[in-house]
Order: C-alpha cells, then sequence, then structure tokens
C-alpha cells in the first residue's frame, strides 16, 4: 500500500481527542485517523474499501461477527464521546 501525506485543517478540539485516544490506545495517531476514515468509508459500504480489504490481510469475519465488531467499535467511539465532554 502506498502511502502519500495530506495536510488538512481540523478543529483543534478534535486534533486534542485524536492524540488522546491515540494515547490511550498505545497507536500513532496517523494509524489512529487512517483507521477511522477506513471504517467511516467502510460503514457505508464503499466499493473503493472492498478493494484495500483485498489487500490488506485481516481476521475472516462472518457477515454477523463484522456487524457485532462495527457495533461494539461505534459503542465505543460514542462513550469516548461522552466521557469527553
Amino acid at each position: 500500500m502506498t502511502r502519500r501525506a495530506a495536510t488538512i485543517e481540523v478543529d483543534e478540539r478534535l486534533l486534542d481527542a485524536l492524540g488522546r485516544a491515540a494515547a490511550d490506545d498505545g497507536v500513532d495517531p496517523d494509524d489512529l485517523l487512517e483507521e477511522a476514515l477506513r471504517r467511516y468509508f467502510g460503514l457505508r459500504g464503499l466499493a473503493v474499501l472492498e478493494e484495500l480489504a483485498e489487500q490488506r490481510p485481516g481476521p475472516d469475519l462472518s457477515d454477523e461477527e463484522a456487524m457485532q465488531l462495527a457495533v461494539a467499535e461505534v459503542r465505543a467511539v460514542r462513550a469516548r464521546r461522552r466521557q469527553a465532554s
């Protein structure tokens, strides 16, 4: 997978939250942001991410397992948002 630098303007509070979440999870903020974008587009069923998924090794999940994982992740994000506000 080829990576390319990008410059974006983001609300300061979002950047702070990104830094805190990355520190809490022990991951690089860039990786966390990339994963968030993958999930955002993946939840919308975009074909472009199907292509990425084929290139990126990952666990073989049934549709039901994948949906359970997605729901759990959404709930975790919402809980973090509630705690941050």
